[in-house]
């Protein structure tokens, strides 16, 4: 009898460990599969961690160039995605370069988001007085070299209201009258495409044929927080909780420790609430999180309390809920491996967004 016990005991342990909820089903999805590649080229630029390449490759884009100023954040897409990457300043390099190292003729879309720091209501918003807020135009010029088919150019929503939107209106002018691009912009939320997060991003897409334009549209809503928009076609969001399961023995998951003063004003903040010493918001585990934070190098966010227990959430905490699969793995410090999670896109809505734009330049209607 005891041996029929411990059987089953091991069974349901076993049934246990395999079963996943339905938002870790859906990073399981998440997988490079080169049999699904659709042939069209990628560059990317300004890369970071990679979830705008890893997005984009999981909409069967093939990654033939990645470039950042930061090693470790090369290091992770090169793990992970296989690219060929160069640790240099995009302001150093040429079409002519990029097309030479990825040993290919043409590029079918070049994606990028250079620092949003210059331009998010956490900075300071100095816009293109700031040298990272100039950099969009570097991102402007190795499109006009390369010429490719399309681009998709990524920032948060503050870029469109600094400066009263005129630094927007003269960078939407700038790709259509120098560079011959007609471009369509709009502010996704990456909820709407199985984000546990709320989080929200303006994505500006240009198309070098007129006619890919009017085939593109903006991915529609997958999902919704609000039950007044509930329709046939769209699901409920997934609550933060359903990211912080099945954890132990993955990657980038080391627990901080902290000290008993922290940990008792952590125990203290309500699920929902923000700390008041540390401005940290603690995780609400029956809601979408706030938007994963980390900041620059020269500060900003950190990472949310964990829901249940009197600490920061982890790297690979954070990266769920950013839509990061479990077998994406950031190389570097652990400073580092934070700061390419949370200022990533999530893969989840980059994946969308390149399903839209290939659709669009494979001419399906």
């Amino acid at each position: 009898m005891e041996e029929v016990a411990v059987i089953r005991a091991l069974s349901v342990k076993s049934s246990a460990v395999q079963e996943k909820n339905l938002y870790l089903q859906l990073l399981d999805e998440l997988r490079l599969d080169k049999s699904a590649k659709n042939g069209l080229t990628h560059v990317s630029l300004f890369s970071g961690g990679g979830g705008l390449d890893l997005g984009l490759a999981c909409a069967g884009f093939r990654d033939v160039y990645a470039i950042d100023i930061v090693d470790s954040y090369c290091e992770t897409i090169a793990k992970n995605l296989g690219t060929p990457t160069e640790t240099l300043d995009v302001k150093n390099i040429t079409g002519r370069h990029i097309l030479d190292i990825s040993r290919i003729k043409d590029v079918d879309i070049v994606s990028g988001g250079s620092p949003c720091q210059a331009f998010s209501i956490l900075g300071d918003r100095k816009s293109l007085k700031d040298p990272r807020g100039q950099l969009v135009y570097e991102f402007a010029r190795i499109v006009d070299e390369l010429n490719p088919r399309a681009f998709v150019f990524e920032n948060v929503p503050g870029l469109l209201t600094v400066n009263k939107g005129e630094d927007w209106g003269s960078f939407l002018q700038y790709f259509q009258t120098r560079l011959n691009y007609f471009s369509s912009w709009a502010i996704l939320d990456a909820l709407w495409y199985g984000v546990p997060q709320f989080r929200q991003r303006v994505a500006l897409v240009g198309f070098k044929d007129k006619l890919s334009l009017t085939r593109f549209a903006f991915p529609p809503r997958e999902y919704s927080w609000n039950q007044s928009c509930l329709t046939n076609e769209t699901k409920p969001a997934f609550p933060a909780k359903l990211a912080l399961e099945q954890l132990d023995s993955l990657p980038n998951h080391r627990i901080r420790k902290h000290g008993p003063a922290v940990r008792r004003r952590y125990e203290k903040t309500t699920p929902g609430d923000r700390d008041k010493i540390d401005h940290t918001d603690r995780i609400d585990p029956d809601k979408p999180s706030g938007t994963v934070l980390v900041g620059s190098s020269a500060g900003g966010g950190r990472p949310h309390i964990h829901p249940y227990e009197p600490r920061v959430i982890t790297v690979r905490e954070a990266a769920r809920l950013q839509s990061f699969p479990d077998w994406y793995v950031f190389m570097g410090s652990e400073t580092s491996q934070y700061r390419q999670v949370g200022n990533a896109v999530p893969p989840l809505l980059a994946r969308a967004l390149g399903k839209s734009i290939a659709k669009a330049l494979r001419k399906e209607s």
